[in-house]
């Protein structure tokens, strides 16, 4: 019996998940932790107002999730990014799609432009106002 708990333990501690009840018979085993990319999120944020002063000089804009929740590059696992670095854009072209409690969030360009730098990668808990894209000017 120790051994499963500490099999399930150490099967939690690698998983996505975040908070486990679970109950067998007479055992209860309630764990919980942090999730690992609250801390990865909040750093890439602290970094990315770099690129926010960056933004003034140099006229990039930065495209941000409009929710917190999941960051899909692509409409399915099978097709292909909806941008990739370098491609030109429209204003109003969808640039990727936030998933937040089983909604569909498609997020756009609010300009022309081509893709600078793409700033999370597919299936990335995303945080409200985390800035996604970066959209240059067209060079004429």
């Amino acid at each position: 019996m120790i051994e499963d708990i500490e099999r399930i333990i150490k099967i939690f501690e690698g998983a996505k998940i975040t908070k486990l009840d679970l109950e067998v018979n007479d055992i209860k085993i309630k764990l919980e932790k942090e999730p690992a990319e609250a801390n990865i999120i909040y750093k890439e944020k602290a970094d990315l107002s770099k690129d926010n002063d960056e933004m003034v000089e140099n006229n990039n804009t930065f495209i941000k999730s409009p929710v917190v929740g999941t960051f899909y590059a692509a409409k399915s696992e099978k097709a292909d990014p909806f941008v990739v670095v370098g491609q030109k854009v429209k204003k109003g072209d969808t640039l990727c799609i936030v998933e937040a409690m089983k909604v569909l969030n498609e997020v756009t360009s609010d300009r022309d432009g081509v893709i600078v730098n793409i700033l999370a990668k597919n299936e990335d808990l995303v945080m409200f106002d985390q800035s996604l894209f970066e959209i240059g000017d067209l060079d004429d």
